[in-house]
């Protein structure tokens, strides 16, 4: 059976080889053009409206950070339909610092070389902890990282969950890559055959691809991204942004700029689309995010860890050890160690204080669950004593965000998201709609409002509609609206607030479709629930809710006795 499999997998590849040979008959790497320098002639000369000729143009970084840089522009719009930027190193595409009212339109970016590579599995160990593969011609046999992607070159999709901490030893004589990995899935799914994807590098490599920063009115329209080296789209603090068909895909053979032995599986290396800090937040209309490593939309802000409480003053250690970013007038999000959310507060004054406890400091870095940059907020070199409008008791290891600088105010709006490794919608954000989007094939959740004190990331969700939404094939609960404290309890009621979930469709997914804890005023109405992969009678999940306006709880929950949908509603 195993031997079959792989000669229908290997026949299926020669087939798709024959087509992509076909393809690529006119392959166009690109000529050399000094793209900053034509846009930079223009600004000087006056022009606002800038138009580039169309062409396919290969741009060096010049030794900075990022292939095209724009700063402290206002009311300027680069016009770039039909105009395709090759990114010659794998460092940032973009930059965009402290612009207002900048808009960039018709753009398509992608890399020579890419920022990952491909192989196919050419051998298992009987454990499959062990892989052997082999670079696939037209991709390169620098491999680096520890995550590894493996897809089905058949469907085209992820064959198994994504594997990490795993180590990678190259033979380039032969290019070929035995990975090891620390730990095997009680389902490894991956079979010879396959396609693995790895991170890679030429030259120096930097994250992300188009970095907004410090922006207000910032508008992106039909700009294509084929490849980035970590986040695609990832603005920081900015103020009402927009994208509007902008897309995240993987490139097909007909247009890329080498010939290859195997179409692309991947588009960019995590994120799709990431806003962080957003005063404002930002607006994603008619966007796609496909076969990206990560997740598909992500809005958020930070989490800080109180080290104390004294009456109206909090003694605040900030996320990762100097990323502190609250301000005097700022609005507070408060939340308990048990997940609690306790009344916003007003910061009044700020004041650098002394070196973290001891205690706080050995608690911080004995938790081990924290991720990226959270794991260093034990290294703070002084704590911030924050001066709130009352007094405030919490104790030690409770959170405080700014919860003015977390995306209130964002769109999520007829977008496309999936197939992908992770989450679809990731929001962390208040006074925001998430309407008409299609979501197919995430390895995560498909729409998740939560924040994630691992992660230290902020905030709490108040006043979300989530509507008219179809969600096929999620692996993992469709809509997720929940909180856990940093104690790990399910937080209490309260933690999100009016809630309304309406008008979704969700099929060929896994139970519970909809799940929903630590929320007040949930508003459930008229979803749908078709074809669960898993547990048909659990279509719901509901608990530490109170509800104000419901619909499905008769249709979906399926309990014996009403007293059942109360006892759960209520726990």
């Amino acid at each position: 059976m195993e031997v079959n499999r792989y000669l229908h997998k290997f026949f299926m590849g020669v087939v798709i080889l024959l087509s992509v040979l076909t393809s690529h008959a006119q392959v166009d790497p690109g000529i050399d053009f000094d793209l900053q320098g034509f846009i930079n002639q223009k600004i000087t000369a006056g022009e606002t409206n800038i138009v580039i000729p169309p062409g396919r143009y290969r741009v060096d970084a010049h030794n900075k950070t990022a292939h095209l840089y724009f700063e402290n522009l206002n009311n300027i719009t680069v016009i770039a339909d039909s105009v395709e930027m090759i990114c010659t190193e794998t460092v940032q595409a973009i930059q965009i610092n402290n612009c207002t009212n900048f808009t960039l339109k018709g753009l398509t970016i992608d890399y020579d070389p890419l920022p990952f590579t491909q192989a196919r599995i050419i051998d298992l160990s009987s454990d499959k902890k062990t892989i052997t593969a082999e670079f696939i011609d037209g991709y390169s046999t620098i491999a680096q990282g520890d995550k590894i992607e493996i897809y089905d070159p058949e469907t085209g999709v992820l064959s198994t969950r994504t594997y990490y901490n795993a180590t990678l030893k190259v033979d380039q004589a032969k290019r070929q890559v035995v990975i090891s990995k620390n730990y095997a899935l009680s389902v490894s799914e991956e079979e010879i055959g396959d396609i693995v994807v790895i991170d890679s590098q030429y030259g120096r490599k930097l994250p992300h691809a188009i970095i907004p920063s410090n922006c207000t009115g910032l508008i992106l329209e039909n700009v294509t991204l084929y490849a980035g080296t970590t986040f695609g789209f990832f603005e920081v603090d900015c103020s009402g942004s927009q994208y509007i068909n902008c897309n995240v895909d993987r490139r097909t053979p007909a247009t890329d700029i080498r010939e290859r032995g195997f179409p692309r599986m991947r588009s960019i290396n995590a994120d799709a689309f990431h806003s962080k800090h957003a005063t404002v937040g930002p607006k994603y209309i008619g966007c796609i995010a496909r076969y990206n490593g990560d997740d598909s939309f992500a809005i958020n802000g930070h989490y800080h860890v109180i080290e104390s409480t004294n009456a109206n003053v909090i003694s605040v250690v900030p996320k990762g050890g100097d990323l502190f970013n609250i301000s005097v007038g700022d609005v507070v999000e408060l939340v308990s160690y048990n997940g609690e959310r306790i009344e916003d507060a007003t910061i009044t004054a700020i004041e650098i204080g002394p070196a973290p406890s001891i205690e706080v400091k050995t608690m911080l870095q004995n938790r081990t669950s924290f991720r990226a940059a959270a794991a260093d907020t034990y290294k703070a070199s002084n704590v911030y004593y924050v001066t709130v409008d009352r007094s405030v008791s919490l104790p030690m290891g409770s959170l405080i965000a700014s919860a003015n600088r977390v995306g209130n105010g964002f769109e999520v709006r007829n977008c496309i998201s999936g197939p992908n490794r992770s989450r679809g919608i990731l929001v962390k954000a208040s006074n925001g709609i998430i309407i008409g989007n299609k979501l197919v094939g995430n390895w995560g959740t498909a729409i998740k409002l939560s924040p994630e004190y691992n992660w230290l990331e902020a905030g709490s969700s108040s006043n979300v509609i989530i509507s008219n939404n179809v969600i096929t094939g999620c692996k993992s609960a469709a809509i997720l609206v929940d909180a856990d404290g940093g104690d790990g309890s399910i937080a209490p009621v309260g933690a999100h607030d009016n809630i309304t979930i309406t008008g979704n469709t969700i099929s060929e997914s896994a139970n519970p479709g909809i799940k929903i804890t630590s929320t007040s005023n949930l508003k459930l109405n008229n979803n749908t629930i078709n074809s669960p992969t898993s547990d048909p009678t659990n279509k719901i999940y509901l608990r530490n809710v109170e509800i104000a306006e419901s619909y499905d709880l008769l249709v979906h929950f399926e309990c014996n006795e009403e007293s059942t949908a109360t006892e759960l509603i209520n726990t």
